[in-house]
């Protein structure tokens, strides 16, 4: 069972709250010293949300998102990805809006959402117009699109809308978020379909939510994919114990990984094995 395996590592989100977790980093200098920690202890890539220093809450406002590439880019060379979501209080940006990030700031990798859903009471407005210009728009600017599959039509959306319709060749990076609700549950019944949904060559991830974070993810790595970990999908370290770090999250997923006998991934195997569209 030799294969490395990617940690990817979520320190912010748009959720959570330091009432969730004290621990949550906010300010560029907090999130890029929680970034580091992570790194060192395994993780290969960061996904950002940007939040608001005053308020504490989500945010569009590139100088923010500007300031924590910065900031984590000066801390350690962790492949960098960064939301185009917009956030779960911010889903009535424009898809211009959402955008804007990833144009003028050129981060490794961005999410892109492949389908519109119920998110919790809110519509998440996805549509297949707004799918084929973001992943023209990623395509052109060397921008690794990573799917977020929040259940199976949308694996169907993006082998139709994007690989059918010739906007992007494949490989592709998928993440296969389980546990929001509106979308799929956290089964693993339910992760070995989305799974043997994807024909060879793709890579992926699991992105279990709340206490599903760690058996959805090592499911993943055992049907031979990756996983994320961080306080965006989960604060607590085990039953009723809050993390201290998202480090503290990386560090149990690379104990369970190498305890089954498999290899973490550093940011160069990483790169070499994500189909990024910018390799240096």
């Amino acid at each position: 069972m030799s294969r490395k395996v990617i940690v990817t590592v979520a320190p912010t989100g748009s959720i959570p709250t330091r009432e969730d977790n004290p621990n949550l980093p906010i300010t560029a200098e907090e999130v890029a010293a929680e970034t580091k920690r992570a790194f060192d202890a395994g993780a290969a890539v960061v996904h950002l949300h940007a939040r608001d220093p005053d308020t504490g809450g989500p945010t569009p406002d590139i100088n923010i998102f500007r300031a924590y590439l910065a900031a984590v880019r000066a801390s350690c060379p962790i492949i960098t990805q960064i939301t185009t979501g917009g956030g779960a209080t911010t889903l009535n940006l424009s898809p211009e809006e959402r955008f804007r990030p990833v144009e003028e700031l050129l981060p490794d990798s961005a999410s892109l959402n492949a389908g519109s859903m119920n998110f919790g009471r809110k519509l998440f407005p996805n549509t297949p117009d707004i799918m084929e210009l973001y992943a023209q728009r990623m395509k052109e600017f060397k921008v690794m699109p990573e799917f977020e599959a929040y259940d199976l039509s949308m694996v169907q959306n993006v082998d139709h809308w994007i690989r059918r319709a010739g906007i992007l060749k494949p490989p592709y990076q998928f993440s296969f978020v389980m546990g929001v609700m509106g979308g799929i549950p956290p089964t693993f019944k339910n992760l070995l379909a989305l799974k043997e949904s994807l024909p060879p060559g793709h890579t992926w991830q699991a992105i279990g939510i709340g206490r599903h974070q760690i058996p959805m993810g090592i499911m993943a790595v055992l049907l031979g994919g990756n996983l994320r970990v961080g306080f965006e999908d989960n604060v607590y370290l085990s039953k009723g114990i809050l993390a201290k770090s998202n480090a503290e999250l990386v560090e149990k997923a690379v104990h369970i990984i190498r305890e089954l006998g498999l290899e973490v991934a550093n940011v160069e195997e990483a790169r070499e094995i994500l189909p990024l569209l910018n390799k240096s």
